[in-house]
C-alpha cells in the first residue's frame, strides 16, 4: 500500500495539478473552464493535505477545503486569511466536475480567479514548508 502520510508525496501531486493548471492557462482556458476550476480545487486540496501532514501524521479523507483549512489553521493561524477565497474553490469539487446543472458553467473570469486563489495558497504553503 502506498504511503499517503508523506507530505512530500502530497506536495508533488499538488505541483503536478498546479502545472496542469498553468499549462491550460497559458494555452487558453476558454472551453475548459469547468475542468480548469476543478484542477485548481485539486491542487489546493493537496497543498492543504501536504501542510497538515508536515505538521501532523494524519490527513482527513475529505475534499472540503474549508474543513481542511480549518485543520491547517490550528498549526498556523495566519492561514485564516484564505477562508473567504477558499470557499470559492470549495464549490468546484463537485459543481465543476459533474454535469449537475449545465446552466451554471464556469466562466473564464471565474477560472482565472480560481487560479489566482490556488497560486496565492501555493505560495504561502510552499513558504511554510521550507
Amino acid at each position: 500500500m502506498a504511503d499517503s502520510t508523506d507530505y512530500k508525496k502530497w506536495l508533488k501531486r499538488a505541483e503536478q495539478d498546479y502545472k496542469i493548471a498553468e499549462t491550460i492557462k497559458k494555452e487558453g482556458i476558454e472551453g475548459l473552464e469547468d475542468s480548469f476550476c476543478y484542477i485548481c480545487h485539486q491542487a489546493a486540496e493537496k497543498l492543504l493535505k501536504a501542510f497538515l501532514l508536515y505538521n501532523s501524521d494524519f490527513v482527513p479523507k475529505t475534499h472540503d477545503l474549508v474543513f481542511l483549512l480549518g485543520k491547517c489553521k490550528t498549526y498556523d493561524a495566519t492561514l485564516e486569511k484564505f477562508f473567504d477565497k477558499i470557499n470559492i474553490l470549495n464549490e468546484y469539487a463537485v459543481s465543476a466536475r459533474y454535469p449537475i446543472d449545465f446552466d451554471t458553467l464556469r466562466t473564464v473570469e471565474e477560472a482565472k480567479e480560481a487560479f489566482q486563489i490556488v497560486s496565492s495558497l501555493r505560495e504561502e504553503i510552499l513558504r511554510k514548508l521550507e
